[in-house]
């Protein structure tokens, strides 16, 4: 007994296998080919289902073709903010991020200080300057975590709510410091020091990564209901076409 359902699910999962569509586009393309099934049937009420379904899968083609028609068709919006996310934590390691002035070092000279994104890592893991390292790594790792989300890994799951938490804290934190400079201590002297343009596209990084996984979450969901009608067909097999 050929059971159109059941045809058609294993065509998906072959389909989900051999490409990196999402639910949402696999229920588009299911939906299509459902309905093209039913137009050859309509067309030629002769035809089997069996012969039906696969006119409907050679007209649709193979899953790397789809994929790439898909991939063609335009990128998802997740991906074009996730790597906004990451041109803004590139841009922050070449910005300013913490700036001092006026600081009095023990020699009693004044010391006005800029470290930027870069030298900021610098002396923070190798003299231990400006923070604690441990601290600022498990704050970068994050959004370091979501690096192979670019390259279509679809079993990577990144938590969105703690990158949005991580961007959202330095975020509160950047703006607590515009009335309350924190004290960095750098060159042996200590001193009020302010956030620079590269700690804001930093901060911003991890909430529009945060903001790309939530979406990317909602796209990889299927549009459709778990335990949702069945379908159009039923339980479709030759005997009943017959």
């Amino acid at each position: 007994m050929f059971e159109l359902d059941t045809e058609v699910r294993n065509w998906r999962t072959k389909l989900e296998r051999g490409s990196s569509l999402s639910a949402r586009e696999l229920d588009e393309l299911e939906d299509h080919l459902r309905a093209r099934v039913t137009l050859e049937i309509e067309l030629n009420p002769a035809l089997a289902p069996a012969e039906a379904l696969a006119i409907a899968r050679e007209e649709l083609g193979q899953p790397k073709a789809i994929s790439s028609e898909f991939a063609r068709a335009g990128q998802p919006r997740w991906r074009r903010i996730m790597w906004a996310a990451w041109a803004l934590y590139a841009a922050s390691f070449l910005l300013p991020t913490v700036v001092t002035s006026g600081v009095v070092s023990p020699s009693g000279g004044v010391v006005d200080f800029t470290a930027y994104g870069y030298e900021f890592f610098v002396r923070v893991f190798r003299e231990g300057e400006l923070g604690p390292p441990l601290v600022v790594l498990l704050l970068n790792l994050p959004m370091l975590m979501t690096l192979p989300v670019l390259w279509r890994s679809r079993r990577w799951k990144v938590p969105w709510l703690l990158i949005g938490a991580v961007g959202v804290g330095t975020l509160g934190f950047g703006i607590l410091s515009l009335g309350w400079p924190p004290t960095i201590m750098a060159d042996g002297a200590g001193g009020p020091g302010y956030l620079g343009p590269g700690y804001w596209a930093w901060s911003a990084s991890c909430v529009c990564a945060a903001a790309a996984l939530w979406l990317r979450r909602r796209n990889w969901a299927s549009a459709r209901p778990t335990n949702g009608v069945a379908s159009t067909f039923g339980p479709y097999s030759r005997e009943d076409h017959v």
